[in-house]
């Protein structure tokens, strides 16, 4: 588990390593092109937040492990922080893509 901590937030987000490492690839590139957006994460007993992601906001990744990105979920990532509603990791698509992607990785 990685974290995620955003602005002086004295509390990191804990994040599973996969998503946080494909996360911090997208904010990155997305920041890099002055395009900020809204990050919505959850923050433990079903409960999420929501964050607003601009280069004027220190945020800070912390991975515990290396995480091999892979493109299409990375695309989908960057797809979704473009959208109106923005990067939201408590969306049940993409929680169906990282599973999806796990499960076969595990039987590759």
């Amino acid at each position: 588990m990685g974290t995620l901590t955003y602005a002086n937030a004295t509390a990191p987000i804990e994040i599973d390593d996969e998503v946080l490492a494909h996360l911090r690839a997208a904010t990155v590139t997305k920041l890099r092109r002055n395009e900020p957006f809204a990050l919505t994460v959850p923050t433990g007993d079903g409960q999420a937040e929501t964050l607003w992601m601009h280069a004027s906001i220190p945020v800070r990744f912390a991975l515990d492990s290396t995480v091999e990105l892979h493109r299409p979920l990375l695309a989908r990532l960057m797809q979704a922080a473009s959208s109106t509603g923005g990067l939201d990791l408590t969306d049940s698509e993409l929680s169906l893509e990282l599973a999806s992607r796990e499960l076969h990785a595990m039987t590759a």
